[in-house]
């Protein structure tokens, strides 16, 4: 085996490792397969995640998220106060804020209609 990884590094002369020089980050990668649980514990966090966060965010987030639930750390009032707050603003805009506006205007209208 040791002859090949000597004509792959002659090919392809990188050390036999995750190939990162390219990436934005010298930290290293992991692979997550998306399985079903995954699939749908991301489908279970999309609402409480920034809108058009890429996958690989949405993994990241939800695994930090997950390791301070299970270690039972507590986010400190300068989060709590952040976390209210992009609450607050996505509640804004009718794409994230999980209420169907024509819906509960027609509602309104229909209750105390406009005389």
């Amino acid at each position: 085996m040791a002859g090949f990884s000597n004509i792959l590094e002659a090919i392809w002369p990188v050390v036999p490792r995750w190939y990162t020089s390219s990436m934005p980050t010298d930290h290293p990668r992991i692979q997550v397969t998306e399985d079903r649980e995954l699939r749908a514990a991301l489908h279970a966090a999309a609402p409480h995640l920034p809108a058009g966060l890429p996958r690989s965010r949405q993994v990241r987030e939800l695994a930090i998220v997950g390791a301070r639930h299970l270690s039972g750390e507590e986010p400190d009032d300068a989060r709590r106060q952040e976390l209210l707050e992009e609450l607050a603003c996505s509640f804004e805009e009718p794409e994230t804020a999980g209420v169907d506006w024509e819906l509960l205007r027609e509602g309104k209208l229909r209750a105390w209609p406009i005389r």
